[in-house]
């Protein structure tokens, strides 16, 4: 796969992609979205310092999270961090579950970070989809939906086309991920070094 091949050369390195605690990832999911990746980093490690794990998070008060969510300007999900800890902890014994369905009931573990869960931590065949992802299946496959494209049933299924059997279902959606944000940019896509241009319906009508 090309975009796996693009991937192995320019893949960006982060903590929670070498590990497979689920806490360590959905923390880093929530403070991920819409955040840039470095500067959600040095605050990453941090909080992770601080609770290593979600029984030590959900001992902590609102207060002491807000503190490392406000550097981020996200101090409204602390509220959020602090009744998912209490809830793993209460209703999962301080572990997070290994299906969507069960995962989705989490505060503030919605469908994507769900995905991401399963994907990163456990392994699971699924594709993860965001705002990212469903930019580069409309540009591949030349398709336009209504409404929010990342619930749309197209959008998911020709995302799941993009995950060959053959390969880690992780790998392909870190290779995503890096593609979008230095590839298939939502403004001024870098179609000229883009490996799979010959194959995007959005490069073909750029040069119709």
């Amino acid at each position: 796969m090309k975009i796996i091949d693009w991937w192995l050369r320019n893949r960006r390195s982060y903590p929670w992609r070498k590990t497979s605690d689920p806490y360590k990832i959905a923390i880093a999911e929530i403070m991920l979205q819409r955040t840039r990746a470095d500067q959600v980093l040095p605050i990453y490690l941090s909080f992770i310092k601080k609770f290593p794990t979600i029984t030590d998070l959900a001992k902590a008060s609102e207060v002491e999270i807000s503190y490392f969510f406000r550097k981020l300007g996200l101090f409204w999900r602390a509220g959020l961090v602090k009744k998912m800890a209490n809830f793993v902890v209460k209703e999962y014994r301080g572990t997070f579950p290994k299906d969507l369905k069960s995962l989705i009931k989490i505060p503030a573990i919605g469908e994507y970070i769900s995905r991401a869960i399963l994907s990163f931590a456990y392994g699971k065949r699924v594709v993860v989809i965001d705002s990212n992802i469903c930019r580069i299946v409309k540009r591949i496959f030349g398709i336009e939906v209504s409404g929010e494209a990342r619930r749309n049933r197209d959008i998911q299924r020709l995302a799941e086309k993009l995950l060959p059997s053959e390969i880690e279902s992780k790998f392909i959606n870190w290779a995503l991920i890096d593609f979008s944000a230095l590839i298939c940019k939502p403004s001024r896509p870098s179609c000229e070094i883009c490996p799979i241009r010959n194959c995007c319906n959005y490069f073909k009508m750029q040069d119709a």
